[in-house]
């Protein structure tokens, strides 16, 4: 029944089944009796990625998991009974009875095809309104991001939400919001917005330079005639903090200095569309809220918050140029694809070995890393697909290792080696092309080093 139960990363568990027959029975059983602090259940073939609150539910679940015992539930056999009455009835060549087809124990969620429209407002709900590029200017991908949806993983939806999850958390906490608010999610810089109410703003994430551009009518006088001239002032906006822009004024992000994503948090939240309880876009699965264009205006989902300058979580950590960024994470739950018997942990050695660069082919699904030595794999059988996390590093057919961010795949062929740790994510989605990085394996609990040499 159960065939093993392994930790992966710091807060969640693979359990592997005998046989796939056995699976069914695994997800049923974690729907219907999840473990404390269970978040999500995610399939792979043979085995379930089970993920956790908190790392204390995790280590509880583990001893709880090793002792489960399945039992294959009525839908099963009644699935397999429908099954070869249906193969019978057809080489008779008569029809399926719709009454001899079992009943699913519960129905799926609709998953959408397609992104949800934009929401209609009227012209006094507007508080915002994005802007055409300036001239010389190539704006990056500008989404819809809250902290993600979960626990649809069984329906091959993934979380998606923001590529840097702590800067997100952050613009909401310093105007006030709750850190579900949706934000603005820019990436590469390049953003102009028009406010068209009175508002508190917040900008975190990437090092980018802030503007705010306002034009003011300067009565001027000409042969005795008084005239209005229009100015137009620049001001410069801290980031990382709370500030005010006014009905009229234009706020301009420029390109990052250091990092990619930048966050813009406005007081009240981001009215858009809730699709699977989020209003995180996912351009994977092509879900959520779509992609930002010029024109598009929007309201607040809910009341500017009175107190603001409220930030509780450190600044986002972010590359510095010229250094490699070394990047923590806890081995595992596929290390033995790497190794030998006289060298067990040789794929981990090779991983923290070398320097690796991140490639052009980096997005918010995937980190994409490149070295001069590749992580060859000891275990030439294939792998059934299994579940992936957000900070797995999974190493593909070429032996270069990939690692997971907010949109990855849900599930992959390619072992996982290892798992970034979460502190470190954000910093990992912050890597911009180019740059140069390093692992180091580290003790899940402790997040001291662990040696693997």
């Amino acid at each position: 029944m159960i065939h093993s139960v392994r930790e992966v990363g710091q807060r969640a568990l693979l359990i592997e089944v005998t046989a796939e027959k056995d699976h069914p029975a695994l997800m049923a059983h974690l729907a219907e009796q999840p473990f404390t602090g269970q978040i999500d259940a995610i399939p792979g073939v043979k085995t379930v990625l089970v993920d956790f609150r908190r790392r204390r539910d995790a280590q509880t679940a583990l001893k709880q998991a090793k002792r489960l015992k399945l039992r294959r539930r009525r839908l099963a056999a009644a699935e397999d009974a429908a099954g070869e009455k249906t193969a019978a009835t057809e080489r008779a060549g008569a029809p399926t009875p719709a009454m001899d087809r079992p009943t699913p124990a519960r129905p799926a969620p609709q998953i959408p095809q397609a992104y949800a429209p934009a929401l209609a407002l009227q012209p006094r709900e507007a508080v915002v309104e994005v802007l055409p590029a300036s001239v010389g200017e190539a704006p990056g991908q500008i989404l819809v991001q809250d902290m993600g949806r979960y626990g649809y993983g069984a329906s091959g939806v993934g979380r998606a939400g923001p590529a840097d999850f702590s800067a997100a958390r952050q613009a909401n906490r310093l105007i006030g919001n709750d850190d579900s608010a949706a934000v603005f999610e820019i990436a590469g810089g390049g953003l102009s917005v028009r406010l068209c109410q009175t508002s508190i703003l917040a900008v975190t994430g990437a090092e980018v330079s802030l503007e705010v551009l306002t034009q003011e009518a300067v009565p001027t006088s000409r042969g005795g005639t008084e005239i209005a001239q229009t100015i137009e002032r620049t001001r410069s906006a801290p980031g990382r903090a709370p500030f005010w822009v006014f009905p009229g004024e234009v706020l301009h992000l420029g390109a990052p200095q250091r990092g990619v994503y930048s966050y813009l948090g406005i007081s009240g939240g981001l009215e858009a569309p809730v699709v699977l309880g989020s209003a995180s876009t996912d351009i994977g699965a092509g879900i959520g809220p779509a992609p930002v264009q010029a024109g598009d205006r929007f309201g607040l989902a809910g009341a500017a918050s009175r107190f603001v300058g409220i930030a509780s979580v450190a600044p986002t950590p972010l590359p510095l140029p010229q250094q490699a960024t070394v990047l923590r994470y806890a081995p595992g739950p596929r290390v033995e694809f790497f190794g030998t018997r006289r060298a067990s942990t040789a794929g981990l050695a090779r991983l923290e070995g070398q320097p690796w660069e991140v490639m052009i082919e980096s997005s918010r699904a995937s980190l994409v890393l490149e070295g001069d030595d590749p992580i060859r794999r000891t275990q030439s059988e294939a792998l059934p697909a299994e579940p992936l996390m957000r900070g797995s590093i999974w190493v593909t057919d070429s032996g270069q290792p990939a690692v997971a961010l907010a949109e990855h795949p849900v599930t992959s062929s390619d072992p996982v080696l290892g798992v970034v740790v979460r502190e470190d994510l954000s910093l990992a989605a912050q890597l911009p092309r180019g740059a140069e990085v390093r692992f180091q394996a580290v003790d899940p609990e402790t997040l001291g080093a662990v040696r693997t040499r």
